[in-house]
Formats: C-alpha cells, sequence, structure tokens
C-alpha cells in the first residue's frame, strides 16, 4: 500500500478486498467444515464480525508494506489423522474464496470498463484504466482477492497451502519435526515474510506474487471474455 499512497482507488481497492477476503476466507471455511460435521471453528467464533483472531500483527505490515497479506488460520479438529481428508477439504475453501472474488471482481470491472493493462514488476504490482475511479477500484478489488489466493497457497505454514502440505503429508518422525519448527519455531512465518517483502527491499530478487498474478488474472478474464492487455 506503501506504493499506491497517491492513488485512492488502489489504497480503498486494496483495504476493501483484503478486509472482504478474510471474512469471505473464514466464513467458507466454516461453512465447509460445518459440512463435513466439525462445529470446531462455528465454536471458535469465526463467523462472528470481530477481526481479532482473524488477522496478526505480520499479515497486516506486509498489507501495508506490499498490499496484500493472509488470514490466520481457522481451528478445526485436524488431530485424527481418518478425518484428514474433510479437513483439507475446509482448508482449500478459503484459497476457492479468493478465487470467486476474484472472477467477480473482474466480470464487475467488464461492465464497468474493459479498457486496462497489468504490468508486472518485483516491488508492484502497476494497473492502469483509462475509464473511471469505480473501474480502477474494481480492477484493484482483483488484483487484491488473486494476491491473497497466491499468498495462500505459498506451501509454508502459517498459510492455507502450509497446512495443507502438512495435513496431507506423512506422519514420519522428521516430518513432524520440520512441521513442529517451522509452526512453533516460526520458521514458517519468517520465510513467508521473506518471500513478500524481500522483493519490496530489493529490486532483483524475485517476487512470487509479481510473477503469478498477472497470468492469473489474464486467465480469469479469459474466462469471462474480458482482455486484459
Amino acid at each position: 500500500m506503501l506504493f499506491h499512497l497517491a492513488e485512492p482507488a488502489a489504497l480503498l481497492g486494496i483495504a476493501v478486498a483484503f478486509l472482504l477476503g478474510v471474512y469471505a476466507h473464514d466464513a467458507a471455511q466454516v461453512l465447509v467444515a460445518r459440512l463435513v460435521r466439525d462445529p470446531t471453528p462455528m465454536r471458535a467464533g469465526r463467523l462472528t464480525t470481530h477481526i481479532k483472531h482473524r488477522l496478526s500483527p505480520y499479515s497486516g505490515l506486509a498489507v501495508v508494506i506490499v498490499g496484500h497479506g493472509w488470514a490466520e488460520s481457522v481451528p478445526m479438529n485436524d488431530v485424527w489423522r481418518k478425518r484428514r481428508f474433510h479437513v483439507a477439504a475446509a482448508v482449500l475453501a478459503g484459497p476457492i474464496a479468493y478465487l470467486l472474488l476474484a472472477l467477480g471482481s473482474l466480470a464487475l470491472f467488464q461492465v464497468l470498463g474493459d479498457n486496462a493493462s497489468i504490468e508486472l514488476g518485483n516491488r508492484v504490482t502497476e494497473v492502469t484504466v483509462a475509464n473511471s475511479f469505480a473501474a480502477e477500484l474494481t480492477l484493484w478489488l482483483a488484483v487484491t482477492f488473486g494476491s491473497m489466493l497466491i499468498v495462500s497457497l505459498i506451501p509454508v505454514p502459517p498459510t492455507d497451502g502450509g497446512r495443507l502440505v502438512f495435513l496431507l503429508g506423512p506422519t514420519s518422525p522428521g516430518w513432524r519435526s520440520a512441521h513442529y519448527r517451522l509452526t512453533e519455531g516460526n520458521i514458517g512465518l519468517i520465510i513467508l515474510l521473506a518471500l513478500l517483502l524481500l522483493p519490496v527491499l530489493f529490486a532483483g530478487f524475485p517476487s512470487v506474487v509479481g510473477q503469478l498474478i498477472g497470468p492469473l488474472l489474464r486467465g480469469l478474464a479469459s474466462l469471462i471474455g474480458l482482455n486484459l492487455g
């Protein structure tokens, strides 16, 4: 967000999309968990409007600096090994919610204006819209939802992708040790922050989101007949 202080549409789009994305992520996971008979997320209050347990200071820092972050893990009954596929389905509901929100934002942009381009870079994604404030805002919604999807699938805790890796992975002592170090030792958090922040600090460092957000949005846009140059 720091790179868009002079762009009201970008700032508003990032802020609105991030908040909507976090709530939609939690709601999707809670509802799917409920469908597979796991009441744990509901009991944890993850369908309430409280923001306290949905965000961490580290995710907030990432949003302020680079414009995207992640939602905190929704507690689920993943202790029993036999329930791992039930939990995996509920966890995947979060990234799918981001995907649908990005697609919906692109569909709304198609109504408001169809002349736009997305330029990729390590530090920031540049969006150019020739129509209106509303059109630029909706495109930034799509960019942010898409970025949250990409971040959520990075395979290290505390993301959904990291959770899935260890949920569906083996139960060997080495695997459990790696999981402990990444979660309890916060090594996964350090890796995730490094992947998001280093491209901002060092221009030559590759950006995971920067490399993938363009192809992702263009692919989604093609599904609805929208051309993003």
